[in-house]
Protein backbone atom coordinates (compact mmCIF):
# COMPACT_ATOMS: atom_id res chain seq x y z
CA UNK A 1 0.00 0.00 0.00
CA UNK A 2 1.57 3.38 -0.99
CA UNK A 3 1.89 5.80 1.91
CA UNK A 4 0.83 8.75 -0.21
CA UNK A 5 -2.89 9.79 0.50
CA UNK A 6 -4.34 11.35 -2.46
CA UNK A 7 -7.39 13.93 -1.93
CA UNK A 8 -10.00 14.28 -4.55
CA UNK A 9 -10.68 18.56 -5.70
CA UNK A 10 -13.55 19.62 -4.07
CA UNK A 11 -14.83 20.92 -7.81
CA UNK A 12 -15.11 17.05 -9.15
CA UNK A 13 -18.75 16.44 -9.61
CA UNK A 14 -20.34 12.70 -8.06
CA UNK A 15 -20.41 11.81 -11.77
CA UNK A 16 -16.92 13.16 -12.82
CA UNK A 17 -15.61 11.23 -9.42
CA UNK A 18 -17.54 8.26 -10.73
CA UNK A 19 -16.14 8.18 -13.71
CA UNK A 20 -12.74 8.88 -12.73
CA UNK A 21 -12.82 5.72 -10.27
CA UNK A 22 -14.37 3.62 -12.74
CA UNK A 23 -10.93 4.42 -14.98
CA UNK A 24 -8.96 4.28 -12.13
CA UNK A 25 -9.88 0.24 -11.58
CA UNK A 26 -10.07 -0.48 -15.49
CA UNK A 27 -6.65 1.19 -15.40
CA UNK A 28 -5.82 -1.62 -11.93
CA UNK A 29 -7.28 -4.92 -13.83
CA UNK A 30 -4.31 -5.44 -16.05
CA UNK A 31 -1.48 -4.99 -13.04
CA UNK A 32 -3.52 -7.40 -10.94
CA UNK A 33 -3.09 -9.78 -13.86
CA UNK A 34 0.10 -9.35 -14.40
CA UNK A 35 0.85 -10.22 -10.48
CA UNK A 36 3.34 -13.17 -10.26
CA UNK A 37 2.38 -16.71 -9.04
CA UNK A 38 5.31 -17.26 -6.89
CA UNK A 39 6.90 -21.20 -7.09
CA UNK A 40 8.86 -21.45 -3.81
CA UNK A 41 11.57 -23.68 -4.59
CA UNK A 42 13.39 -25.41 -1.23
CA UNK A 43 16.89 -27.02 -1.36
CA UNK A 44 18.97 -28.04 1.02
CA UNK A 45 22.52 -26.96 -0.65
CA UNK A 46 24.11 -23.84 0.61
CA UNK A 47 24.01 -20.29 -1.70
CA UNK A 48 27.74 -20.90 -3.08
CA UNK A 49 27.04 -23.94 -4.61
CA UNK A 50 26.50 -24.51 -8.07
CA UNK A 51 23.06 -26.06 -7.66
CA UNK A 52 21.98 -22.79 -6.28
CA UNK A 53 22.90 -21.03 -9.27
CA UNK A 54 21.41 -23.76 -11.48
CA UNK A 55 18.29 -23.24 -9.48
CA UNK A 56 18.05 -18.96 -9.73
CA UNK A 57 18.96 -19.80 -13.37
CA UNK A 58 15.55 -21.70 -13.86
CA UNK A 59 14.10 -18.84 -12.28
CA UNK A 60 15.27 -15.98 -14.40
CA UNK A 61 14.66 -18.18 -17.45
CA UNK A 62 10.75 -19.12 -16.60
CA UNK A 63 10.47 -15.37 -15.48
CA UNK A 64 11.76 -14.41 -18.89
CA UNK A 65 9.86 -17.04 -21.06
CA UNK A 66 6.80 -16.14 -19.14
CA UNK A 67 6.98 -12.23 -19.25
CA UNK A 68 7.02 -12.24 -15.27
CA UNK A 69 3.73 -14.21 -14.53
CA UNK A 70 5.71 -16.97 -12.73
CA UNK A 71 8.55 -16.02 -9.80
CA UNK A 72 10.81 -18.72 -8.56
CA UNK A 73 11.77 -17.92 -5.29
CA UNK A 74 14.73 -20.14 -4.15
CA UNK A 75 15.36 -21.59 -0.73
CA UNK A 76 18.73 -22.51 0.32
CA UNK A 77 20.33 -24.60 3.35
CA UNK A 78 17.04 -26.28 4.43
CA UNK A 79 15.83 -23.20 5.14
CA UNK A 80 12.50 -24.64 4.56
CA UNK A 81 12.87 -27.86 6.29
CA UNK A 82 14.80 -31.34 5.84
CA UNK A 83 14.68 -33.14 2.87
CA UNK A 84 12.55 -35.51 3.66
CA UNK A 85 10.02 -32.60 5.43
CA UNK A 86 10.08 -30.64 1.90
CA UNK A 87 9.91 -33.70 -0.15
CA UNK A 88 6.56 -34.48 1.56
CA UNK A 89 5.74 -30.81 1.36
CA UNK A 90 5.91 -30.79 -2.10
CA UNK A 91 3.90 -34.07 -2.60
CA UNK A 92 1.17 -32.75 -0.74
CA UNK A 93 1.23 -29.12 -2.42
CA UNK A 94 2.46 -26.83 1.00
CA UNK A 95 5.43 -26.69 -1.19
CA UNK A 96 6.11 -26.17 -5.26
CA UNK A 97 9.04 -27.53 -5.68
CA UNK A 98 12.02 -29.48 -4.71
CA UNK A 99 15.27 -31.40 -4.94
CA UNK A 100 16.71 -34.54 -3.86
CA UNK A 101 19.14 -37.20 -4.63
CA UNK A 102 17.16 -40.97 -5.56
CA UNK A 103 17.74 -42.03 -2.24
CA UNK A 104 15.63 -39.69 -0.82
CA UNK A 105 12.70 -40.26 -3.29
CA UNK A 106 13.11 -43.80 -3.04
CA UNK A 107 10.87 -43.62 0.49
CA UNK A 108 8.13 -42.91 -2.28
CA UNK A 109 9.37 -44.69 -5.06
CA UNK A 110 11.37 -47.84 -4.26
CA UNK A 111 12.55 -48.99 -7.68
CA UNK A 112 14.78 -45.57 -7.41
CA UNK A 113 16.61 -47.61 -5.39
CA UNK A 114 18.65 -48.88 -8.38
CA UNK A 115 20.49 -45.63 -8.63
CA UNK A 116 21.65 -45.79 -5.35
CA UNK A 117 23.22 -49.41 -5.75
CA UNK A 118 27.40 -49.56 -5.69
CA UNK A 119 28.91 -48.84 -9.19
CA UNK A 120 25.82 -48.97 -10.92
CA UNK A 121 26.64 -46.07 -12.56
CA UNK A 122 29.50 -45.98 -15.10
CA UNK A 123 29.70 -41.95 -15.98
CA UNK A 124 27.94 -38.87 -15.93
CA UNK A 125 27.95 -39.14 -19.75
CA UNK A 126 25.94 -42.41 -19.77
CA UNK A 127 23.97 -41.38 -17.16
CA UNK A 128 22.87 -38.21 -18.66
CA UNK A 129 21.85 -40.24 -22.17
CA UNK A 130 19.66 -42.68 -19.87
CA UNK A 131 17.53 -39.79 -17.99
CA UNK A 132 17.18 -38.71 -21.40
CA UNK A 133 15.80 -41.90 -22.97
CA UNK A 134 13.51 -44.97 -21.79
CA UNK A 135 14.89 -44.51 -18.48
CA UNK A 136 13.76 -40.90 -17.58
CA UNK A 137 10.55 -42.02 -18.82
CA UNK A 138 10.07 -45.08 -16.23
CA UNK A 139 11.30 -42.25 -13.57
CA UNK A 140 8.97 -39.82 -14.34
CA UNK A 141 6.00 -42.08 -14.49
CA UNK A 142 6.84 -43.45 -11.46
CA UNK A 143 6.76 -39.80 -10.11
CA UNK A 144 3.36 -39.23 -11.05
CA UNK A 145 1.63 -41.78 -9.81
CA UNK A 146 2.95 -40.61 -6.28
CA UNK A 147 2.48 -36.88 -6.28
CA UNK A 148 5.79 -36.19 -7.48
CA UNK A 149 6.14 -34.43 -11.14
CA UNK A 150 10.04 -35.07 -11.96
CA UNK A 151 10.89 -31.83 -14.41
CA UNK A 152 14.88 -32.65 -14.42
CA UNK A 153 17.56 -33.06 -13.00
CA UNK A 154 21.29 -31.72 -11.80
CA UNK A 155 23.88 -33.67 -12.36
CA UNK A 156 25.96 -34.48 -8.79
CA UNK A 157 28.64 -36.57 -10.03
CA UNK A 158 31.30 -39.13 -7.92
CA UNK A 159 30.56 -39.82 -4.14
CA UNK A 160 33.49 -40.81 -2.31
CA UNK A 161 34.71 -41.90 1.35
CA UNK A 162 35.87 -39.40 3.34
CA UNK A 163 36.97 -39.64 7.14
CA UNK A 164 39.07 -38.30 9.95
CA UNK A 165 41.11 -41.85 11.06
CA UNK A 166 42.93 -42.94 7.76
CA UNK A 167 43.20 -43.94 3.87
CA UNK A 168 40.81 -45.90 2.25
CA UNK A 169 41.96 -47.67 0.30
CA UNK A 170 40.66 -51.09 0.26
CA UNK A 171 36.84 -52.54 1.63
CA UNK A 172 39.28 -53.73 4.66
CA UNK A 173 40.11 -50.08 5.82
CA UNK A 174 36.67 -49.22 6.06
CA UNK A 175 36.68 -51.54 9.17
CA UNK A 176 34.87 -50.09 12.61
CA UNK A 177 34.63 -46.66 11.01
CA UNK A 178 31.47 -45.15 11.88
CA UNK A 179 30.42 -43.48 8.42
CA UNK A 180 27.34 -40.87 7.92
CA UNK A 181 24.73 -42.16 5.43
CA UNK A 182 21.99 -41.01 3.35
CA UNK A 183 18.70 -42.46 5.43
CA UNK A 184 18.41 -45.37 2.51
CA UNK A 185 18.72 -49.00 3.27
CA UNK A 186 20.96 -49.28 0.61
CA UNK A 187 23.20 -46.96 1.83
CA UNK A 188 23.40 -48.39 4.73
CA UNK A 189 23.93 -52.07 4.15
CA UNK A 190 26.50 -50.83 1.58
CA UNK A 191 28.90 -49.40 3.75
CA UNK A 192 28.12 -52.82 6.49
CA UNK A 193 29.33 -54.73 3.27
CA UNK A 194 32.23 -52.71 3.92
CA UNK A 195 32.72 -53.68 6.90
CA UNK A 196 31.80 -49.88 8.38
CA UNK A 197 29.57 -49.01 11.04
CA UNK A 198 26.61 -46.80 9.08
CA UNK A 199 24.72 -43.97 10.56
CA UNK A 200 21.82 -42.77 9.02
CA UNK A 201 22.01 -38.40 9.38
CA UNK A 202 20.05 -35.51 7.39
CA UNK A 203 23.28 -33.78 6.23
CA UNK A 204 22.50 -30.50 8.09
CA UNK A 205 23.66 -32.58 11.63
CA UNK A 206 26.95 -33.67 10.03
CA UNK A 207 29.32 -30.97 10.43
CA UNK A 208 28.80 -30.90 14.24
CA UNK A 209 28.50 -35.02 14.39
CA UNK A 210 31.88 -34.87 12.51
CA UNK A 211 32.98 -32.41 15.30
CA UNK A 212 32.23 -33.93 18.40
CA UNK A 213 32.79 -37.47 17.38
CA UNK A 214 29.74 -38.94 16.72
CA UNK A 215 30.92 -40.02 13.48
CA UNK A 216 34.42 -40.61 11.74
CA UNK A 217 33.24 -40.02 8.67
CA UNK A 218 30.79 -39.97 5.64
CA UNK A 219 30.74 -40.64 2.09
CA UNK A 220 30.18 -37.29 -0.82
CA UNK A 221 30.42 -35.50 -3.54
CA UNK A 222 33.60 -33.16 -4.12
CA UNK A 223 31.88 -30.06 -5.00
CA UNK A 224 29.36 -30.00 -2.11
CA UNK A 225 32.40 -31.17 0.21
CA UNK A 226 33.76 -27.70 -0.20
CA UNK A 227 30.17 -26.14 -0.20
CA UNK A 228 29.61 -27.25 3.58
CA UNK A 229 32.97 -27.27 4.36
CA UNK A 230 33.60 -30.76 5.69
CA UNK A 231 37.38 -30.64 4.78
CA UNK A 232 37.75 -28.74 8.43
CA UNK A 233 36.34 -31.61 10.54
CA UNK A 234 38.20 -34.55 8.47
CA UNK A 235 41.32 -35.70 7.15
CA UNK A 236 41.41 -38.53 4.44
CA UNK A 237 39.65 -37.91 1.18
CA UNK A 238 39.47 -41.57 -0.99
CA UNK A 239 38.09 -41.59 -4.28
CA UNK A 240 36.34 -44.72 -4.95
CA UNK A 241 33.32 -43.44 -6.20
CA UNK A 242 31.18 -45.54 -5.20
CA UNK A 243 27.99 -43.81 -7.20
CA UNK A 244 27.74 -41.56 -9.84
CA UNK A 245 24.71 -39.74 -8.43
CA UNK A 246 22.45 -36.87 -9.86
CA UNK A 247 19.34 -34.68 -8.53
CA UNK A 248 15.96 -35.37 -9.13
CA UNK A 249 14.33 -31.66 -9.46
CA UNK A 250 9.93 -32.12 -9.22
CA UNK A 251 6.84 -30.15 -8.99
CA UNK A 252 4.13 -31.04 -6.98
CA UNK A 253 1.77 -32.89 -9.64
CA UNK A 254 -1.74 -31.18 -8.87
CA UNK A 255 0.03 -27.79 -9.52
CA UNK A 256 1.49 -28.80 -12.83
CA UNK A 257 -1.39 -30.32 -14.43
CA UNK A 258 -3.19 -27.17 -13.56
CA UNK A 259 -0.79 -25.11 -15.62
CA UNK A 260 -1.77 -24.72 -19.28
CA UNK A 261 0.42 -26.97 -22.01
CA UNK A 262 2.45 -23.76 -22.66
CA UNK A 263 2.80 -22.79 -19.29
CA UNK A 264 4.26 -26.57 -18.75
CA UNK A 265 6.97 -26.09 -21.88
CA UNK A 266 7.45 -22.54 -20.38
CA UNK A 267 8.84 -24.55 -17.62
CA UNK A 268 10.24 -27.44 -18.98
CA UNK A 269 12.04 -25.36 -21.56
CA UNK A 270 13.27 -22.66 -19.04
CA UNK A 271 14.94 -26.03 -16.78
CA UNK A 272 16.17 -27.43 -19.62
CA UNK A 273 18.33 -24.07 -20.12
CA UNK A 274 19.81 -24.32 -16.69
CA UNK A 275 20.17 -27.90 -17.20
CA UNK A 276 22.26 -27.98 -19.98
CA UNK A 277 24.38 -25.34 -17.92
CA UNK A 278 24.80 -27.17 -15.06
CA UNK A 279 25.61 -30.53 -16.50
CA UNK A 280 28.13 -28.58 -18.78
CA UNK A 281 29.92 -26.93 -15.78
CA UNK A 282 30.04 -29.60 -13.13
CA UNK A 283 32.89 -31.27 -14.53
CA UNK A 284 34.78 -28.20 -14.66
CA UNK A 285 33.83 -27.96 -10.63
CA UNK A 286 34.51 -31.39 -9.63
CA UNK A 287 38.11 -31.00 -11.44
CA UNK A 288 38.36 -27.58 -9.35
CA UNK A 289 37.25 -29.15 -6.19
CA UNK A 290 39.47 -31.90 -6.04
CA UNK A 291 42.31 -29.80 -6.82
CA UNK A 292 41.56 -27.20 -3.72
CA UNK A 293 40.64 -30.60 -1.59
CA UNK A 294 44.61 -31.76 -2.56
CA UNK A 295 45.49 -28.84 -0.71
CA UNK A 296 43.46 -28.77 2.27
CA UNK A 297 43.23 -33.18 2.73
CA UNK A 298 45.48 -36.12 2.13
CA UNK A 299 43.74 -37.36 -1.23
CA UNK A 300 44.21 -40.85 -2.41
CA UNK A 301 42.99 -42.26 -5.75
CA UNK A 302 41.91 -45.73 -5.42
CA UNK A 303 43.64 -48.50 -7.66
CA UNK A 304 41.20 -50.42 -10.42
CA UNK A 305 42.63 -53.32 -8.54
CA UNK A 306 41.34 -52.23 -5.57
CA UNK A 307 38.27 -50.95 -6.82
CA UNK A 308 37.00 -54.23 -8.32
CA UNK A 309 37.57 -55.14 -4.17
CA UNK A 310 35.16 -53.25 -3.51
CA UNK A 311 32.66 -53.81 -6.48
CA UNK A 312 32.58 -57.49 -4.78
CA UNK A 313 32.47 -56.57 -1.36
CA UNK A 314 28.93 -54.47 -2.27
CA UNK A 315 28.23 -56.98 -4.81
CA UNK A 316 25.93 -58.91 -2.21
CA UNK A 317 23.80 -55.80 -2.06
CA UNK A 318 22.26 -56.09 -5.33
CA UNK A 319 20.74 -59.50 -4.54
CA UNK A 320 19.57 -57.73 -1.05
CA UNK A 321 17.47 -54.94 -2.77
CA UNK A 322 16.36 -56.85 -5.75
CA UNK A 323 12.86 -57.49 -4.70
CA UNK A 324 12.28 -54.33 -3.62
CA UNK A 325 13.78 -52.46 -6.45
CA UNK A 326 12.00 -54.95 -8.69
CA UNK A 327 14.22 -57.27 -10.89
CA UNK A 328 12.87 -56.04 -13.88
CA UNK A 329 13.95 -52.15 -13.69
CA UNK A 330 16.80 -53.03 -12.38
CA UNK A 331 17.98 -55.15 -15.17
CA UNK A 332 15.97 -52.20 -17.77
CA UNK A 333 18.55 -49.48 -15.70
CA UNK A 334 21.27 -51.60 -15.27
CA UNK A 335 20.67 -52.23 -19.75
CA UNK A 336 20.22 -48.28 -19.78
CA UNK A 337 23.31 -47.08 -17.95
CA UNK A 338 25.44 -49.21 -19.71
CA UNK A 339 26.49 -51.05 -16.41
CA UNK A 340 28.70 -53.83 -15.31
CA UNK A 341 28.11 -54.28 -11.97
Amino acid sequence: MSDTIVKPRSSIGRRSMLASTVAAAALARPAIAQRAHVLRYGSMLPANSIYHRACVMFGDELAKLSSGKYKVEVYPDSQLGTIPEMLSAVQTGSLQITMAVSAWYSKFMKPLDAFTLPYIVPSADQLKAALNGPLGQRIAGMGESTGFQIIGYWLIGGRHIVNKVRPVNKPADCAGLKIRVINSQVYIQTFRALGATAVAMDPSELYLALQQGVVDGFEYPLPDLISYKFYEVSKYLSLDGHTTDFFLVSINKALWQGMSKEDQDMMSQALHTAMEWQWREQPNEIEASLAKLKTLMQVNEVSPADKALFVEATRPVYAQFEASVGKDFLDFARQQLGSAA
